[in-house]
């Protein structure tokens, strides 16, 4: 499992170059991925996911402005916590590498600005050490498979979330709220 460090800005700029969803990869995903799931690094050099929604809804910003959030991964929380001067610097690393590949003077153009580590995840979501897609799949845990939504103890006992079929994500979390309520207005109890 993975968390992340999010940053929410709003840009006085337009940036013409991105699109709604948008991934700045790591030079070395390998070590990116170790950095994160092996050593509970930051990574130096982190895959970066940016969401810009204004994109596709005109309406989640002023004009001439855009919302953008970023989203590297991190590892969930450890024992000993990434101190504040820490996400500091990864802030910087991610502004310089977004400024590098297109997202020209980014930083000169951030009005407002939120920042969620993986202890804002946890404490806002109720998240395990801030685990930002849910308990780990895990082939030698279990095989592999997110747990099922209905309990094998208590019959009319549901689940719905990232760490259950099919899924992580918005999309497969909705999904999996959808096909729950589906299941309990049909009377399913199997």
């Amino acid at each position: 499992a993975s968390s992340g460090y999010v940053m929410h800005l709003g840009v006085d700029k337009s940036y013409p170059e991105l699109q709604h969803h948008n991934f700045f990869f790591s030079s070395n995903s390998k070590v990116n991925y170790d950095q994160v799931f092996h050593q509970y690094v930051l990574p130096e050099d982190p895959t970066i996911y940016v969401v810009n929604t204004n994109k596709t809804d005109k309406t989640q910003a002023p004009e001439g402005h855009e919302n953008i959030k970023i989203l590297p991964h991190i590892p969930y929380i450890q024992n000993k916590s990434f101190s504040e001067a820490e996400y500091l610097q990864f802030r910087e690393r991610i502004l310089n590498k977004l400024e590098s590949m297109g997202l020209k003077d980014l930083r000169r153009h951030i009005v407002y600005e939120d920042i969620w580590t993986p202890h804002d995840i946890e404490n806002n979501y109720n998240s395990n050490k801030g685990a930002i897609y849910g308990v780990v799949s895990n082939k030698r845990k279990n095989k592999g498979f997110k747990f099922p939504k209905k309990s094998q103890y208590f019959k009319n006992l549901y689940f719905v979330g990232g760490s259950v079929n099919p899924g992580a994500g918005m999309p497969m979390v909705t999904l999996s709220g959808m096909q729950v309520a589906e299941a309990i207005i049909n009377g399913e109890s199997s």
